[in-house]
Formats: C-alpha cells, structure tokens, sequence
C-alpha cells in the first residue's frame, strides 16, 4: 500500500520531492505510509533521458514524474485527482526550484535544500489540493494536451510482483525488435515461396513441352519426320 489516509475525503497531492537522480535534494509528505520507499524505487530505474513525463499506478494512487535538465519533480496524489492537476502541481515546482537554486543544483548534496523548499512543497501541494483556481490556472496555460501523452504504467507489476521498471520501459525496443525480425522473417519466406513458385512453374512448363513431344511423336514418329 502506498499510503494511509491523510484524514480528508477529498482527493489530493500527498507527497512530493525534488532529486538529481537517485539523491533526493528535498522532500514533503501529508500522509503516512511507504510513499518515499515507491518514489526511490521509481527514481532507481528511471530511463536516463532529458524529458519525462510519465505516471505510474499503485493501488488507488498515481506517482508523477518531470524531469528536466538533470533534475527530476515527482509527487504521489490519489487517483482520483486524474494527471491535469498534478503535473500543473510538478511544473510549478520546477520553476520555483529552478529560479531558486539554479545550476547549483546539479551539484548539491542530498537534501541540501530540505529545510528551505519543503515549506514551499507543502504549500503548493495544499494549494493544488484544495484551491480550486489551481485548475483553472492550469487550463489556461494549456496543460491538456501534454498530458494526453503521459504514459501510464502499473507500478504494481514493478514491486508487487518483482518485474523490474526497466523492464516495462524496454517494451518499446523489444516490440522494435519484434517488428524488425517480423518484417526480416517476412522477407525470407517471400523469397522462398518466389522459388517455390519458379521451380513449380519451370516443372509445369517441363512437363507440357514433354507431353506435346510424346503426343507429337506418336504421331509423327521419334523425330517427328512422318507429318
């Protein structure tokens, strides 16, 4: 289980961090339960690429990521809160995060900035919670669109049953593969049944020119000189 209820009805952002790969800079939690063990686990087998924004489920929680530039915004919210406002919640971290510490994030030490920009996760974490101009503010910059592209995994297959977050990343090239070999093995058995057909056909055209002979040349005799 992701986490305990944090005592509220309403769906919700109930935590959230801030890392350079697996070291975690800051960090922010509303409710109890193993939400931070998930989130290292996730942050352990993230692709290491410029640009993610992806989902994963667990349970009746979704986790979010953004990563940008090195640095990687990820927060857990009931699932009921869809992805809209949670990645809205993510992209206004960032460039609090960013305005605030820039470059030296890229070389601070794990929670350096724990005791400052926690204060800030919290708040925005019950600003996007519970404002309800938090989504309109959201639809105006046109967030919509993005997030249709959001791929959504289950995290469950990740730590319930052992599979491995990379694993369901290299999906993608192993269906690549697939196809590839597909499309190769496609290619051999055309040119097979090409020589199939050629020899079936040579045989056939044999076989009649054959056939008009010994016709003719009971007819005409062996050298047909009799017609």
């Amino acid at each position: 289980m992701a986490a305990a209820s944090s005592g509220s009805s309403r769906d919700q952002i109930l935590y959230a961090l801030v890392s350079r790969g697996t070291i975690v800079l800051a960090e922010c939690s509303a409710t109890q339960g193993n939400a931070n063990t998930i989130a290292r686990r996730i942050l352990e087998r993230l692709p290491a690429s410029d640009s993610v924004r992806q989902s994963y489920t667990q349970d009746r929680h979704l986790f979010h990521i953004l990563t940008e530039e090195g640095l990687t915004f990820l927060c857990m919210s009931d699932e009921g809160m869809g992805r809209r406002v949670p990645f809205a919640f993510l992209e206004e971290i960032r460039s609090r995060f960013t305005q605030a510490y820039g470059s030296a994030a890229l070389t601070a030490l794990a929670y350096a900035y724990n005791t400052e920009f926690s204060r800030i996760l919290h708040q925005q974490m019950e600003y996007f919670s519970f404002n309800p101009n938090a989504d309109v503010i959201n639809r105006v910059r046109g967030e919509v669109n993005d997030v249709k592209n959001i791929m959504m995994e289950n995290i469950e297959k990740v730590l319930d049953r052992g599979e491995k977050i990379e694993l369901l990343i290299d999906k993608t090239d192993q269906l690549q593969g697939d196809a590839f070999a597909f499309r190769r093995n496609t290619r051999k058995l055309k040119r097979e049944m090409w020589w199939r057909n050629f020899r079936l056909a040579c045989g056939i055209g044999i076989g009649v020119i054959l056939l008009v002979y010994f016709i003719s040349a009971m007819a005409c005799g062996m050298k047909l000189n009799k017609c």
